[in-house]
């Protein structure tokens, strides 16, 4: 019996974790039956940013390949490169399976717009980018 490398996940959450990949290894693309893949969990040592979404913490790959992610290793940065690559889809799949919601985004309320446009201007001055057409 193998011990899991995601504490916490269920093995109904593993499953569907499995499933909305569509049975697919991140790393090298081939299709597997669900029992071949396995959750690797990305380490956050070096990204903060990954404490929010729990979707980016985390990648589902075969048997081979994980044992390639620890013994060569792969490096966090060409893990996090994987999770970018991911469909918009199988983002929010894999976000309702783990059951993360993002923050609602608020605009801010006091909004000049001719302060706006100075700073724009400011950091982007007219003429700065050739128009071609």
């Amino acid at each position: 019996m193998r011990v899991s490398e995601c504490p916490g996940l269920t093995r109904v959450q593993e499953k569907k974790l499995k499933l909305a990949v569509e049975g697919r290894c991140e790393l090298c693309s081939e299709y597997f039956a669900l029992p071949f893949l396995e959750i690797h969990r990305i380490s956050r040592r070096l990204y903060r940013e990954m404490v929010r979404d729990p979707s980016t913490r985390i990648l589902v790959v075969c048997h081979l390949c994980h044992h390639h992610i620890h013994r060569l290793p792969v490096r966090v940065k060409d893990q996090r490169a994987i999770v970018s690559r991911r469909s918009f889809s199988v983002r929010q799949d894999i976000r309702k399976v783990l059951g993360y919601t993002p923050k609602p985004y608020f605009p801010p309320y006091d909004t000049d717009l001719s302060q706006m446009y100075d700073e724009y201007f400011y950091h982007f001055p007219p003429g700065s980018f050739r128009l071609a057409g």
